[in-house]
């Protein structure tokens, strides 16, 4: 970067956060606070000023500017980088895969392959700890590190709004003496390993900080993307589905959307809302995005496009391909065998149907 080049975060309070473009990922505060500037915070789902005062504590270095997943610097590198060349990505595998774990199957959403990959990195002590999404009382996401694949089972299912999921990071101190505590090997917040688990917009946001090679993302050793077409604004979505279907939130067991939305209560009772009607609480970030699949990952996982039960799984690095392929050789997933009439059709019918859900998405 040189000098000419570099803004502030002011001016990313300009031509993000003002204009309603901030996906509040949290990269910008993680950054930041890593580095002990003492500057921003996340307020409600905006990134902010802590005072008056500490707007003289930034050191205009630029970089929440650069690593903002919604600013253009560093795109035609990371392109590069990820070996990107089309809307998708790049692509090593393609397939469909559910977990064989009976636990996980009770609570996962479709195949469970998220909650299998993250068993498996525990259970084989290739991760420290994982960055995931749960709910707190209200069905409400909140952003959690969690340390062993007993804590699991509360980050399974889909929320559909934002959860800021790098804003954990900001804390790696604390991080690491929480590790340290459970008596794991390591002995300084450097020699985490973490996986990291977000939306595509997250996943560019982790990417352009590894690129940069700087604090936090350094001690993130796989990105997974989920599969993204929007995401919605809590309070605005809750309002919606509780005037649908008189279900409130305390009472919501898991939320999936299968051409419509859907809700299934403690109680088991299932109730379908259209998805036009939560068209008014898309955040306004979603309606600009690019992004379906999560093309700056190691792993793009999501149930578009896969069989009843199945998660559709992209492998895209040499890192994630060997992960799955672990994965597969251990008994920890099966793949899904696809009927030997469509076995030639099968791969580019599923690119295609991924290139239509990307397209949909930057047409709305």
């Amino acid at each position: 970067m040189g000098l000419a080049e570099v803004k502030t975060f002011k001016n990313l309070e300009d031509d993000v956060i003002s204009v309603n473009r901030c996906c509040a990922c949290g990269a910008c505060i993680a950054y930041c606070e890593n580095q002990a500037f003492n500057v921003i915070e996340m307020v409600g789902y905006t990134p902010k000023f802590k005072s008056d005062k500490t707007v003289e504590n930034c050191k205009e270095c630029g970089y929440c500017y650069y690593i903002c997943p919604q600013t253009e610097p560093l795109l035609d590198r990371l392109k590069e980088t990820h070996l990107v060349k089309d809307e998708l990505g790049n692509i090593i595998d393609i397939f469909a895969a559910r977990t064989t774990d009976a636990k996980i199957k009770e609570v996962g959403q479709d195949g469970g392959i998220v909650s299998t990959i993250l068993s498996y990195l525990f259970d084989t002590n290739n991760i420290d700890a994982a960055i995931v999404s749960e709910h707190d009382e209200n069905f409400k996401p909140i952003p959690k590190i969690i340390y062993s694949k007993d804590d699991l089972a509360k980050s399974a299912g889909t929320r559909y709004s934002i959860s800021s999921n790098i804003l954990p990071l900001k804390d790696m101190t604390q991080v690491a003496e929480e590790i340290i505590s459970q008596k794991k090997r390591i002995y300084d917040a450097d020699q985490l390993r973490i996986a990291f688990i977000g939306t595509p917009c997250q996943c560019r946001a982790i990417s352009k900080m590894k690129l940069l090679n700087i604090k936090p993302a350094h001690v993130i050793s796989i990105v997974i993307s989920l599969f993204c077409f929007e995401n919605f604004d809590y309070d605005k979505l809750v309002e919606i589905l509780k005037s649908k279907t008189k279900i409130n939130p305390s009472d919501i067991k898991k939320t999936n959307i299968k051409k419509n939305f859907f809700v299934t209560s403690k109680a088991d009772q299932v109730a379908e809302v259209s998805i036009k009607d939560l068209d008014v609480a898309v955040r306004n970030h979603c309606l600009e995005c690019d992004e379906f699949v999560g093309r700056f990952s190691d792993l793009s996982i999501g149930a578009s496009g896969a069989p009843a039960g199945y998660s559709m799984i992209l492998t895209r690095t040499e890192k994630g391909h060997s992960l799955i392929d672990s994965l597969l050789a251990t008994g920890y997933i099966e793949r899904y065998i696809i009927p030997a009439d469509q076995i030639s059709e099968w791969r580019p019918k599923k690119i295609n149907w991924l290139k239509k859900m990307t397209s949909l998405k930057m047409k709305k």
